[in-house]
């Protein structure tokens, strides 16, 4: 074949390529990815809500692969962090920490948002692993960001973190204040979720401070906001501190009634250290009742579930 056919030749290739219908513009796959990409993120953000955190992984990392099949800097830094989120609710830490790592280095080059988010993230995680000194180094550093890189809803969550920062090293005063400007700022913009996890951390501050009479108000607030919103897992927290409330008041039937019904709320959940954590309670608060064969019942329940 000489030049002049050959060069014919890619001419129709190329006529035939774009007249096609089925070979779109690179730019409309493009998007069609990131498009999807989102797609599987929101899918994974309402699994994620509901406490089906192996869905919600599933399609987080799906929404990562295609992130990255056309190098979304946002997007693979968003991903890293939702999935770094999942695992920490799964309890793994570690796994939970590589990707929220990760998150934050890609942040960095992506935008002043993401990092901020993406250092919230981070500082949660160093709560979760018991550090609270490193995890308040970490918001500190979140909160001298420019206010610009935050929407309302961020700077709520980072009070509300620095809350349970100052809470876990014993500052009650001060984790109370920072917990009601998160609370002032959730209910204004009408975020419910974030409102009730407001009032279930001032009410474990409360319980801590033995004023307990506030304390079943604030996690009863609690409780119905995350029934409006049909919060799983935020439900079954609730009932089951409402039960630690009601065990330091020496109320063990009250006690009783809400350790159960968190129990039943973890076990649709498929939460083993939900169940976990219940149980133990159900135990406790069955004995102190006299109702020793019951107890006995919740005892086998736990050893069957097996070690952590």
């Amino acid at each position: 074949m000489n030049e002049k056919l050959f060069r014919a030749g890619i001419c129709l290739c190329v006529s035939l390529i774009v007249s096609c219908s089925s070979a779109p513009p690179k730019s409309d796959t493009v998007t069609t990815v990131r498009d999807q990409a989102a797609q599987n993120s929101s899918y994974a953000e309402a699994y994620f809500r509901q406490g089906r955190y192996d869905l919600a992984l599933q399609f987080f990392t799906q929404s990562l692969s295609e992130n990255a099949s056309i190098d979304n800097g946002e997007g693979i830094a968003q991903s890293y962090v939702a999935i770094g989120k999942t695992y920490m609710a799964m309890g793994s830490l570690d796994m939970a920490e590589d990707f929220l790592l990760k998150g934050r280095e890609r942040a960095r080059a992506a935008s002043p948002s993401l990092l901020f988010m993406a250092s919230s993230s981070l500082g949660e995680l160093y709560l979760a692993k018991g550090d609270p000194q490193k995890a308040l180094a970490v918001f500190d550093e979140a909160l001298a960001m420019p206010a610009s890189s935050r929407t309302p809803a961020q700077t709520a969550l980072l009070y509300h973190n620095l809350g349970t920062a100052q809470k876990a090293l014993s500052n009650y005063a001060m984790a109370l204040e920072y917990f009601d400007k998160s609370l002032q700022i959730n209910t204004a913009n009408k975020l419910i979720e974030s409102a009730a996890a407001d009032h279930y951390m001032i009410a474990s501050v409360y319980s801590l401070q033995a004023r307990y009479e506030e304390a079943v108000k604030s996690a009863e607030t609690a409780l119905s906001l995350d029934k409006k919103i049909e919060s799983s897992p935020g439900i079954a927290q609730d009932l089951y501190a409402l039960g630690l409330i009601e065990t330091r008041r020496k109320d063990l039937a009250a006690a009783y009634d809400y350790f159960q019904r968190a129990y039943l709320v973890f076990v649709t959940l498929g939460s083993k250290p939900g169940m976990r954590k219940a149980l133990t309670e159900l135990i406790a608060a069955t004995d102190g009742l006299g109702r020793s064969t019951e107890a006995d019942g919740y005892r086998k329940s736990l050893a069957d579930l097996g070690t952590p």
